[in-house]
């Protein structure tokens, strides 16, 4: 009962924050968008203690929060226009090193996925730079380090479809599930900051996408 409360409050808030920030990115956005990620840790917390202390367990509490110091960092760059690349890389950080927790998480549950992870993740990477290119994303002295950073979470995204393949595992298919929804969130991201945003839905989608990641990483702990 308390995990479909937690989902439903992370649900409500992540459309208000959608919500609000169309009409404009305030305080309350920040505090909106910063809420439903502190659901989100606390939903992983809440499985955590169901299912027992693992170090799976803990790698993926330890990425939750990390992202929700992303989140906090990326939504305050709108409050301040002197400070908003600091925070949009700050934000970037965190969630790379949450990318590498999580993938610590699946070397867990899977030693070798590693290995066969890599083509995956580079042929992924090589269409994301296609995506890129063709909505004529420019980011400047920082293109190498988007460039890892993308690289990072589809290097995630292919140690939990391989790592699910090699183990059976249905805490890592899960995974590979939320996955998907954030490396897809994340391209449109990189568009919508940098390249030609063509689409005036495409923030709403990005948003439900990278909660939707978040709700199926969260959730894998219950398999383990």
């Amino acid at each position: 009962m308390l995990e479909i409360l937690l989902i439903s409050a992370g649900a409500v808030l992540e459309t208000l924050f959608i919500m609000r920030s169309y009409k404009r990115r305030d305080a309350s956005s920040v505090v909106l968008k910063t809420m439903a990620s502190v659901v989100f840790v606390l939903l992983g917390l809440l499985e955590l203690r169901r299912m027992g202390p693992s170090l799976y367990g803990w790698y993926v509490v330890a990425g939750l929060t990390l992202g929700m110091l992303g989140d906090l960092l990326l939504a305050l760059r709108f409050l301040s226009e002197k400070l908003h690349r600091l925070f949009f890389a700050a934000g970037s950080v965190s969630f790379f090193l949450g990318h590498i927790v999580y993938i610590l998480a699946i070397l867990a549950l899977c030693p070798a996925a590693w290995l066969y992870a890599i083509p995956i993740a580079v042929v992924a990477l090589g269409a994301a730079c296609f995506y890129a290119y063709a909505k004529e994303v420019r980011a400047g002295k920082i293109t190498p380090l988007g460039v890892l950073y993308i690289g990072g979470v589809l290097f995630m995204t292919a140690c939990a479809a391989t790592g699910a393949f090699i183990e059976s595992n249905r805490a890592l298919f899960l995974f590979f599930v939320g996955g998907i929804c954030f490396s897809t969130s994340d391209n449109m991201l990189v568009v919508l900051s940098f390249g030609k945003n063509d689409s005036p839905y495409r923030n709403a989608v990005l948003h439900v996408l990278y909660y939707m990641a978040q709700i199926f990483i969260a959730l894998t702990i219950k398999f383990v």
